[in-house]
């Protein structure tokens, strides 16, 4: 059996505001990476995840220092498993 702690989060008005404009960043940097990463994919050019990581960290470590990265880097697994899927497809393991 598992146990569940859950623990309620208790702010002021102004951490409240900054975690919503975190949380905005965030998903701005999320859009734009994977824009990018969809570009190079529609063009038929084989996705780089350095420089478009690169990009998106140089452009948002102003306001997510480190975290840019890690959301670059979270983008790039999402699109390896998206690359892994259409193999499964192609060698007909996918259900239909």
């Amino acid at each position: 059996m598992k146990r569940t702690n859950v623990v309620k989060l208790i702010i002021d008005k102004n951490t409240h505001e900054k975690l919503k404009e975190l949380a905005v960043v965030t998903a701005k940097c999320w859009n734009e990476v994977n824009w990018l990463r969809m570009q190079q994919y529609k063009k038929g050019k084989r996705v780089n995840f350095a420089k478009t990581e690169k990009e998106v960290y140089e452009k948002y470590k102003h306001v997510l220092k480190v975290n840019a990265q890690q959301v670059a880097r979270k983008n790039a697994e999402d699109w390896r498993s998206f690359f892994s899927l259409i193999e499964e497809k192609k060698e007909g393991k996918l259900p239909k």
